[in-house]
């Protein structure tokens, strides 16, 4: 075996750790890269009643009594925290009609509420002022999910299952000082499934789809369906003359 002199070990092993870098840099730019791409996303909730569910790995809720308490957060009876952080997530509160929280069983985690037609706010809570452009307006996971809803925004019945709600300007503080909210109202209308899913993000490149995480969820529901287990044809048997 022949020996390598110091040197060039040394050299081999500069090569590597240069190497070594550059894969580090190019993991690092990478990632800049996606959080750079990703559409951000808006609160959407209904103008009245509604019940925020939450998932338990990332939140919890305390009653009075507790040390974490503060009784200007209560909405039912209870607070909800953070897990970890035991503070408030304000984004939730911003529902004017917020009524309780419930733990999420099916994975869908939102605002669930009781109406066909409500007025839909688009919320563009932040933490500093900023522009969302480009929003649109997502309705999806009908239930049952072979159901294919009617749907209408602000009076004209919409194709694809979207709506285009232009953009939203965010200067104003919120009523803490900490954050800034302005929104945007649309009317929604729709019959033909026992629910569906509502949210909303800023589709900043005009890709047409939506890049990165879940947003903020709206779930309606109609009261007159009496089980969301009904079947599609029986459903739809309900809106024939």
């Amino acid at each position: 075996m022949t020996a390598v002199p110091n040197a060039q070990l040394i050299l081999l092993k500069g090569k590597r750790m240069k190497h070594s870098f550059r894969f580090l840099v190019t993991l690092f730019s990478l990632s800049l890269a996606s959080a750079a791409i990703a559409d951000p996303c808006l609160v959407v909730y209904p103008d009245g009643p509604c019940v925020y569910h939450y998932d338990m790995t990332e939140y919890y809720t305390v009653g009075p009594g507790d040390p974490y308490y503060d009784a200007e957060y209560d909405r039912g009876g209870e607070v909800l925290l953070e897990v970890g952080s035991n503070e408030i997530d304000h984004s939730i509160y911003q529902a004017p009609g917020l009524m309780g929280f419930e733990v999420s069983t099916d994975g869908d985690d939102g605002y669930v509420f009781v109406h066909t037609d409500f007025e839909l706010i688009l919320d563009g809570f932040s933490n500093t002022p900023t522009t969302y452009v480009n929003i649109i307006v997502v309705f999806d996971k009908f239930v049952p999910s072979a159901c294919v809803p009617d749907i209408m925004v602000n009076g004209m019945p919409i194709t694809g299952f979207t709506f285009s709600a232009g953009d939203l300007v965010v200067t104003t503080p919120t009523p803490d000082g900490n954050n800034y909210s302005d929104t945007m109202t649309i009317l929604v209308s729709w019959h033909g499934c026992y629910g569906l899913h509502v949210w909303a993000y800023s589709d900043e490149n005009y890709s047409g789809t939506h890049d990165g995480g879940e947003c903020f969820t709206a779930f309606s529901h109609d009261s007159t369906i009496p089980t969301e287990n009904s079947t599609w044809g029986s459903i739809k048997s309900l809106y024939e003359d």
